[in-house]
């Protein structure tokens, strides 16, 4: 199950959950079939997230094309103004710590997926 932005729910998705207007009337029951027009309707509507069911999209990558290892590169440069603001300073280091460790699970994976497809060649020779 995942919550997803409504923008790249695609048609075939399935809805794990109902979506609810405000007031707390179901609009869509969980186990509906997204359809082009009813991510549109949704839309019109002013629903922003649906959850759907598995993990259709990818959320845990870095949003902008930068990776983590460059947005952890940037933060002195960006909090530059900010030297002696003791608050903005522990924002800083919790932001380092998160970009440093979303940077170091984002190389393990890649590593994961050269091993793999390093392997998967040799072994398509053998």
């Amino acid at each position: 199950m995942q919550t997803i932005p409504l923008r790249f729910a695609e048609p075939g998705f399935i809805l794990a959950k109902a979506v609810l207007r405000r007031d707390g009337i179901v609009i869509l029951s969980a186990g509906i079939e997204l359809s082009a027009s009813l991510i549109t309707r949704l839309g019109d509507l002013g629903v922003d997230r649906v959850v759907v069911e598995g993990n259709p999209l990818d959320l845990t990558s870095a949003a902008g094309g930068t990776s983590f290892g460059e947005r952890l590169k940037r933060l002195n440069h960006l909090f530059r103004a900010y030297h002696s603001d003791k608050a903005m300073q522990r924002i800083k280091e919790q932001l380092a710590q998160y970009f440093h460790l979303k940077a170091m699970a984002q190389a393990t994976a890649t590593a994961d997926v050269h091993k793999t497809a390093k392997s998967s060649i040799s072994e398509r020779k053998a």
